[in-house]
């Protein structure tokens, strides 16, 4: 009967990410990471400078990262975007990392948001206990409830810049192949939805967090989207995470904790969440990219359903077609799959449609629904798009591929 989820009193990861990134998340200055990027300090000094190694991580050994490492898998010559918080590269589990800010206005976390960054970004290229070490991360700071945004976000007749559609297409702009978001909207637009859909037509692979609430929030979780890898959590005992969420849209399950990290008061303590699961699977898929690097992103996908612990009874909603297997994504040749999106069409309405993707790709789409992309072109027949005002991008009136297609 697939996963059952345990029933139980809710425990929420101290930075529970249920909505924060809804319509207005906001950004901040293009800064190169040297320490703190961020408006605010973490702390005047941190209060445990020892450093957290692999031995403090439960993931390390569940996936046997000690062998991964050894035999050289180790994400080189991958980038992954990270959109959270701000990022501490002055902590010691982060020294030699390889992570610039590339946030395009400026966004000033809280404390506790530049925590939960922190943490991400340690999860997927710590020389120490990340799964993907030698990765390049490219970091890009939301505004949540917490943080503050600068007035160069909020350009005239424009989306925000520090509005989520802005900073995936910033992160595809800036040609991260994977994107991590351990976050959750509500927000169903049009903007968001040929984000996506760029997103799925350019092959750039995006991991979300399914929640903490311990309930069905397909619906507020980024995993609704079509071509998103939904991520909800496990323990290490392989068993469906108390707390985590669940949905339609999710694709795959990891391991969401414990996690040691560093809390906003520089702390060193115990956290767990959806929010952790989701950068391991990000960081899976890293792998398997330098690994394979002929493979499609749609093989990479397929790679990643077809080998993961499929559920008995098959694809469910607690863990998708089931906890990831980072090893066998390893020793699998992914060219043996289709080249074609499994996650094209999850059910339950979600969008952006196979269609829809085409849509775009064929670029017909109405190019004021689209916002800092820097690869679109409108190929239609809608001359008004010529003296539209509106319109930021190039025009070839009756160029589109679907006109010459047989």
């Amino acid at each position: 009967m697939g996963y059952q989820p345990v029933v139980s009193a809710r425990i929420f990861a101290p930075i529970s990410r249920g909505g924060a990134l809804r319509g207005a998340g906001t950004l901040c200055a293009t800064l190169a990471l040297t320490g703190i990027a961020t408006g605010y300090p973490l702390a005047p000094a941190r209060a445990d400078d020892r450093p957290i190694t692999a031995a403090d991580q439960a993931y390390y050994s569940y996936y046997h990262l000690d062998s991964a490492r050894a035999k050289g898998y180790t994400g080189a010559g991958v980038t992954i975007a990270i959109i959270d918080g701000a990022i501490d590269t002055s902590v010691p589990e982060l020294a030699g990392a390889n992570i610039t800010d590339k946030t395009p206005c400026t966004v000033h976390s809280s404390p506790e948001h530049a925590a939960h960054g922190t943490t991400i970004a340690a999860l997927l290229v710590s020389h120490a206990y990340g799964v993907v070490p030698d990765a390049t991360v490219l970091a890009y700071q939301s505004h949540e409830a917490t943080s503050t945004v600068g007035s160069d976000c909020k350009p005239a007749s424009k989306m925000p810049l520090s509005d989520l559609p802005s900073l995936i297409n910033h992160a595809i702009n800036d040609g991260a192949s994977v994107i991590n978001l351990s976050a959750s909207s509500n927000k169903h637009d049009d903007t968001l939805k040929w984000t996506i859909a760029r997103a799925m037509n350019e092959g750039v692979l995006i991991t979300a967090a399914a929640g903490n609430a311990h309930e069905d929030e397909n619906e507020t979780s980024l995993s609704w989207w079509s071509g998103v890898i939904g991520v909800s959590a496990i323990d290490t005992d392989g068993k469906f995470a108390s707390y985590s969420s669940w949905g339609q849209g999710v694709t795959t399950t990891a391991v969401g904790g414990p996690i040691i990290w560093r809390d906003e008061s520089g702390e060193i303590s115990s956290t767990r969440g959806t929010s952790f699961s989701s950068p391991i699977v990000a960081g899976a898929l890293a792998q398997a990219r330098a690994k394979w690097p002929n493979a499609t992103p749609n093989q990479l996908l397929q790679l990643l359903v077809n080998t993961a612990s499929t559920p008995e009874g098959g694809r469910d909603i607690y863990v998708g077609y089931g906890p990831i297997n980072p090893g066998k994504m390893l020793n699998t040749d992914p060219s043996q799959y289709p080249d074609e999106n499994p996650l094209a069409d999850k059910g339950g309405g979600s969008s952006p449609t196979p269609a829809e993707v085409q849509q775009y790709a064929d670029g017909l789409v109405d190019p004021t629904q689209i916002a800092y992309d820097n690869s679109y072109a409108y190929r239609g027949l809608d001359e008004s798009q010529v003296t539209n005002k509106d319109n930021t991008y190039p025009i070839h009136l009756g160029t589109s591929p679907r006109f010459h297609r047989q």
